[in-house]
C-alpha cells in the first residue's frame, strides 16, 4: 500500500515536469498563459508647462530644471524643479528653498488638475487647471503644456 501511494506520488510529480505551460518542453502543444494585464500608465507631466492666472494677474512656468512664478505685485519667484510627482491625475511639482542668513526662504508648489480650463481673460484653451501655493498664499488659474499653446498661436 505504502509503495503504490509512493509511486502515484512520483507519477503526479514527474506529470508536474511535462508539456504544461509552466514546465513547457521545446515544441509543446501548448504555449505559457500570457502574463497578467500591467497597470494602466499614469497620467504624462513630461516636458515643459506654462501656468497663467487672473485677479491678481500672474504667471508660472515648469521648466525642466526651474519651477518660476511671475507676480505683477511681488515679483518673480525661481526654484530649482524637484521634479513632478504624480497624486492621482494630478501632477505636482513641491520646490523649497531655505532663506541664507538675512534673506527669506520660499516653497513654491505647482498643482496641475487635467480639466478644461479657462482664465476668463483670452480664448486660450488650457488642458489643466492650475493651484499654485507661495509661502502660504494660494493662487488658482489655468496651465498647458508649452508646446499646446504655441500650436494655438500663443507664446
Amino acid at each position: 500500500m505504502i509503495r503504490s501511494t509512493a509511486v502515484f506520488a512520483v507519477c503526479l510529480l514527474l506529470a508536474g515536469c511535462g508539456d504544461g505551460p509552466l514546465g513547457a518542453a521545446e515544441g509543446a502543444a501548448s504555449a505559457p498563459a500570457d502574463a497578467p494585464a500591467g497597470v494602466a500608465p499614469g497620467p504624462d507631466y513630461a516636458g515643459d508647462f506654462d501656468l497663467a492666472g487672473t485677479e491678481p494677474f500672474w504667471a508660472g512656468r515648469v521648466r525642466e530644471t526651474v519651477l518660476t512664478l511671475d507676480r505683477m505685485e511681488g515679483g518673480a519667484v525661481s526654484l530649482p524643479n524637484p521634479g513632478v510627482r504624480i497624486d492621482g491625475e494630478q501632477g505636482v511639482w513641491d520646490a523649497e528653498q531655505p532663506g541664507e542668513a538675512g534673506a527669506e526662504g520660499h516653497r513654491l508648489v505647482f498643482r496641475l488638475t487635467p480639466q478644461p480650463c479657462s482664465d476668463g481673460m483670452s480664448d486660450r484653451v488650457f488642458s489643466h487647471a492650475a493651484e499654485v501655493w507661495l509661502d502660504g498664499a494660494t493662487l488658482k488659474g489655468c496651465a498647458a503644456r508649452t508646446e499646446d499653446l504655441a500650436k494655438q498661436g500663443r507664446p
